[in-house]
């Protein structure tokens, strides 16, 4: 019986926290113990988020003051120090990263023997170095944003995650993408490292982690909703659905369009940022757009968008259950969660023509539920929200969903997972 344990060194908020806290207790159903590896800082937040069990069990990353290993950190860190006052700013880099490294994996490898863990799992591991452990190591890949995605990063960026990405084909003993178009981005970057046999594409599910659909709402108004939820980003595209739907507003259409995610807000309202994007060239062009459509706009933005900004669960669950179209523009993608949220909850989706979503519709068999927009193209995108407008397509009954959409939820997800997983021992 498998003993996982899964260190979060580092996690985002949106998709991979959605993915983790969605997949764990659909793991849970199937391994003997799962032990899960926090910052002190983090623990209160996964408790939360995830099912009280007695097979969880929450462990840090810090030593015990007491321990030999935090009294050895005492002692490099005065090495380091030393070289800060020689300005040996180098060194000082060096022995700060040995450091951080080694005591990584001596509370790991010490966890893995307390709690006779026999698999170790990452659910994201971008720019982290693998650690040397004595049980099979497996992780989760997500994406080669930095490679494909519409933006242009510098070589230093991309060079990082490259090498830490490829540290960890070669170490790991499985790799789990969530897609084959990841799956395929590895392979096309990293054709020199021997790892084809060892990756595998497990698609993700877009059910919640009970697998249960909410029953729809009644919504406070009758016009049509088109509901799109993504922290704001260039590659998000929020742009082109912001364009089109001012294409709308301006023949008079009755419609309302919700962004929901981190900093959507400050697009509805003018005062635009993209956190993490500023050092991308593309950034400052994209910022200079969407100021000019939204001054050329103000009235039409306010009357018909609203942008709700990061939000709770909850939220994002009640406008899947009162929007009438979920709407996804990406440019690029790894997964891009809200198509497959969308169909599984019943709700036409119009989404860009990516090969991502179509892995989607190919897993969930809903064609007929979903239309596809050449991307970037804001009078494509303007024609199928005015088609739904005229003609809305109808949500899916609970029976329905089932009946269609019911072979893939994060318990099928959670299988795969560990028969893979099984095969390394």
């Amino acid at each position: 019986m498998i003993r996982l344990i899964i260190p979060i060194e580092i996690y985002r908020k949106g998709g991979v926290e959605k993915v983790i806290v969605s997949l764990i207790p659909s793991l849970l159903e199937y391994v003997e113990i799962i032990i899960i590896i926090l910052s002190r800082k983090d623990l209160d937040y996964f408790k939360s988020k995830l099912p009280k069990s007695e097979r969880i069990i929450y462990d840090i990353f810090d030593w015990n003051q007491q321990s030999l290993a935090y009294q050895k950190r005492l002692f490099f860190y005065k090495i380091k120090s030393l070289f800060s006052k020689l300005k040996l700013t180098y060194l000082e880099q060096g022995v700060k990263e040995l450091v951080e490294k080694v005591e990584r994996e001596e509370r790991i490898e010490h966890l893995i023997k307390k709690y006779q863990a026999t698999h170790c799992l990452y659910f994201l591991t971008n720019t982290l170095t693998p650690p040397k452990i004595s049980i099979p190591l497996a992780f989760i890949a997500y994406d080669l944003f930095w490679h494909f995605a519409p933006l242009t990063y510098s070589k230093e960026y991309r060079k990082k995650y490259d090498r830490s990405l490829a540290m960890w084909l070669e170490k790991a003993s499985f790799i789990l993408t969530i897609s084959e178009q990841t799956r395929q981005e590895i392979l096309q970057i990293f054709p020199q490292i021997k790892c084809q046999d060892k990756i595998k594409a497990v698609l993700l599910s877009g059910f919640s982690a009970d697998g249960k659909v909410g029953e729809p709402q009644l919504k406070e108004h009758k016009e049509i909703t088109f509901y799109f939820p993504s922290s704001l980003g260039i590659y998000k595209d929020h742009l082109t659905l912001l364009k089109a739907g001012i294409k709308l507003a301006k023949k008079n259409l009755d419609f309302k369009i919700i962004f929901l995610g981190k900093e959507t807000d400050n697009l509805i309202n003018g005062t635009m940022s993209l956190s993490g994007q500023t050092s991308t060239k593309e950034y400052e062009d994209y910022l200079q757009e969407c100021q000019e459509v939204y001054q050329a706009n103000m009235t039409l933005i306010k009357e018909h968008f609203l942008g709700l900004g990061y939000c709770e669960d909850e939220q994002v669950e009640y406008h899947y259950q009162t929007c009438d179209c979920v709407v996804v523009p990406s440019q690029y993608e790894g997964f891009g969660l809200a198509v497959s949220e969308g169909i599984v909850r019943g709700v036409p989706v119009i989404a860009s023509d990516l090969n991502i979503f179509k892995e989607q519709a190919e897993l969930y068999q809903c064609q007929d539920r979903l239309e596809f927009f050449e991307p970037g193209d804001d009078h494509a995108l303007a024609d199928c929200l005015e088609r739904f407008i005229l003609k809305a397509k109808p949500r899916l009954s609970q029976e329905e969903i089932k009946n269609r959409f019911g072979h893939w939820t994060w318990q099928k997800v959670a299988q795969e997972y560990l028969k893979y997983l099984e095969e390394i021992r």
